[in-house]
């Protein structure tokens, strides 16, 4: 993790209402560590991103930044915070790939009027990013044809390795499955998912019923 230097001047924290932050538009620091501390955006290691820097718009979060070879995920209150650390704990316990994500408390300062900003007490969710070869997959919407097309490109060892993945998927009844998976690799550690939920393994299943046709076609 890098901490970018500021340009601007240190100044107010803003306590007047504001429009709603863009991650387009606006820039935005992860400040981590306690809650309670005094606001201070310019202290050293607090990280600035950008709207340059903005990969994803969320609709449960922030938004979500990249940073190097790390993707932030940035949340305005410490609602689901929980909720969160016990979803990676269960993926944790039981293999399921989840892109190395862990969450931390800290502060997340806003610059809807800069150079004013405000302080929310959140949290982030820091998990690998995956380039090329990796391939985005989602069980959103018509989600099938864009899944067969890795399937059909996939080595037989990133299939067995999405076959074992999804297993464990359906046991956790893992929902809205989605992330990242390296259809052309030799290893079988072939696929992470990504913001994590459980509830119903329907899509899950799915998911895994293809990858079983294609391995035994």
């Amino acid at each position: 993790m890098s901490a970018e230097q500021p340009t601007e001047q240190p100044v107010a924290e803003f306590k007047q209402p504001l429009a709603a932050f863009d991650p387009l538009r606006n820039d935005i620091r992860w400040d981590q560590g306690s809650l309670t501390r005094p606001p201070m955006p310019l202290r050293p290691g607090v990280i600035l991103f950008t709207p340059r820097d903005s990969a994803q718009e969320s609709r449960e979060a922030l938004g979500v930044w990249r940073r190097n070879n790390q993707a932030f995920k940035l949340f305005g209150t410490t609602n689901q915070f929980t909720r969160i650390i016990n979803d990676i704990n269960t993926a944790n316990n039981n293999d399921l790939p989840h892109a190395n994500a862990s969450a931390f408390q800290g502060l997340v300062y806003t610059y809807e009027n800069p150079p004013n900003f405000r302080t929310l007490q959140g949290f982030a969710v820091i998990a690998t990013w995956y380039d090329a070869p990796y391939r985005f997959f989602s069980g959103q919407g018509n989600w099938q044809p864009a899944f067969r097309e890795i399937l059909r490109v996939a080595t037989r060892n990133s299939l067995l390795g999405m076959q074992r993945a999804l297993r464990v998927a359906v046991q956790l009844r893992l929902s809205d499955p989605q992330g990242f998976v390296n259809p052309t690799t030799q290893s079988t550690n072939s696929i992470q998912f990504i913001d994590i939920h459980y509830g119903s393994a329907v899509v899950s299943q799915q998911m895994l019923e293809l990858v079983n046709a294609q391995i035994s076609g």
